[in-house]
């Protein structure tokens, strides 16, 4: 989930030992910029409909995501109270069905329903449990374009994920609110199809107190004043994006602005109180990405920035263009510590933002590609030398293996144990050693050209590498990536 560091350790230990709230008043309120889609409805009536699953059976959390559908965008209009606590919002979600409809669901955990609309028309609906069932005046025809609106209220509760300890979602802090969502926390604060699987393009507006400053994904399209005393931020980005990294950030935050390699937007979102001399840290980014893009190619998004909040201090979290990243690791860290973790979230933009995980069980591909990047950062930077960083790696993920299973195979709740980190890393650090320097980064550079913008599976990198090495690699991940017993580093 996220670069949990306290826990990871917890964690192999304990494997090895084996409501709605208040409304606020909306007027005034502008709606975000809404794409346009054509009408499901057609001259024929369609007779072939079935209701779209509620789940995609994802080993790792069943019940995550819907079936009959794929979501293309995502506008989101919150309006935040003045006290932080609750939100009015409305969600607006284009999407093609992949079945004919006759009812489909999406996610959503407590928050207040108060009306649904598909193509402009009044739906029925029902909740049950973290389920919203949609029922559409006109069943909507299979290969058709159809958009569903729904109006909601509350408070956003923090969502208990089957997948790990702890709580996510929409979080707060008397500072303000930031958001942590992997793996299913997205539908705690909005209405989706929560699952990796569907990325879509998202424009996020969010009204709050003047006082407040706004953050969220991509870059600031508008600024405009609202109903008396507030404020309506209006936020977009070109690439598409999984719901689990989805950010917002309301509170008491400075917004720093530099630029990056080749004229890259940069932009810190720093809680204050945090000193001149704790931020200093947040200056590594630009060379983090000028190294990265010498191994990984050009950075693959619009903008990028570290949000620095007062977040559970153990973890960061790879929202997409703006990684989440606790105030705690700034003030009581070292430089050195805080440039390694910002590294590895970074990576994350190449690898789980730009090409994210099919399933849940793919995790490696997010978390060991980053912590490979992370170690590369720390060799590069002269904090630690690769060899000593994938030694102490080796030197317990055979521990790992024994308590977590194989590295391809994670389970709940251990599914960000430190076997999908090091443990993972290790795998790539071997395959670098058995296909050799070219062909490992032209793999990681043809993997991002290939799937960039969109989910992809083991299998699919599996295919890459060996496409790209002229080897038959189907032995080498067997023993990787599906084996309990630790293989040897190759020499």
């Amino acid at each position: 989930m996220l670069r949990r560091v306290a826990l990871t350790a917890a964690l192999s230990l304990v494997a090895l030992g084996c409501s709605d709230g208040g409304s606020i008043d909306r007027a005034g309120s502008p709606k975000a910029t809404r794409p346009t889609t054509s009408s499901s409805t057609t001259t024929a009536p369609v007779t072939d409909a079935t209701p779209g699953t509620a789940g995609l059976g994802d080993v790792i959390v069943p019940d995550a995501g819907n079936g009959g559908y794929d979501v293309q965008t995502y506008g989101l209009d919150i309006v935040v109270a003045d006290d932080r606590a609750s939100i009015v919002g409305t969600t607006t979600i284009a999407a093609n069905a992949t079945q004919s409809l006759s009812a489909f669901n999406l996610d959503l955990a407590g928050l207040t329903v108060d009306g649904v609309t598909v193509d402009g028309v009044d739906a029925t609906w029902a909740r049950a449990t973290d389920e919203l069932t949609i029922t559409p005046a006109h069943p909507v025809g299979k290969g058709r374009s159809f958009t569903t609106v729904v109006r909601y209220s509350g408070r956003p509760a923090p969502v208990k994920d089957p997948s790990a300890p702890g709580t996510i979602g929409w979080l707060s802090a008397p500072t303000g609110t930031f958001v942590a969502s992997e793996a299913t926390g997205a539908k705690g604060w909005f209405p989706c199809n929560d699952h990796p699987s569907d990325k879509a393009m998202f424009t996020i507006a969010v009204t709050a107190k003047d006082a407040d400053t706004v953050v969220a994904n991509g870059t600031l399209s508008s600024k405009k004043a609202a109903s008396p005393g507030h404020t309506t931020w209006t936020y977009g980005q070109t690439d598409p994006m999984a719901t689990y990294l989805a950010q917002v950030a309301v509170g008491d935050y400075d917004v720093v602005q530099s630029t990056g390699p080749h004229g890259l937007p940069l932009r810190n979102v720093v809680v204050r109180g945090i000193d001149e001399a704790q931020r200093k840290v947040l200056d590594r980014t630009g060379d983090q990405i000028e190294y990265f893009e010498t191994l990984f190619g050009p950075f693959p998004l619009d903008t990028y920035g570290v949000l620095v909040a007062d977040s559970a201090p153990e973890f960061a979290l790879e929202t997409q263009t703006l990684t989440l990243l606790p105030a705690a690791w700034l003030q009581g860290y070292s430089p050195e510590e805080t440039s390694g973790v910002m590294a590895h979230e970074l990576a994350h933009q190449w690898f789980g933002d730009t090409v994210t995980p099919k399933r849940w069980s793919d995790i490696w591909l997010n978390e060991g590609f980053a912590t490979y990047a992370e170690w590369l950062w720390n060799d590069h930077d002269g904090t630690r030398t690769l060899d000593a960083q994938v030694a102490e790696a080796m030197g317990q993920a055979q521990s790992w293996r024994n308590g977590f299973g194989p590295v391809a195979e994670p389970t709940a709740p251990f599914l960000f144990a430190p076997n999908e980190y090091g443990g993972a890393g290790i795998v790539l650090e071997a395959l670098r050693k058995t296909i050799g320097d070219d062909k490992f980064f032209s793999t990681l550079r043809e993997w991002l050209k290939r799937y960039g913008g969109a989910s992809a599976t083991t299998e699919q990198f599996e295919a890459v590498a060996s496409e790209v090495s002229g080897q038959d690699l189907g032995a080498f991940f067997d023993s990787w990536l599906r084996s309990k017993t630790l293989p040897p580093m190759p020499a």
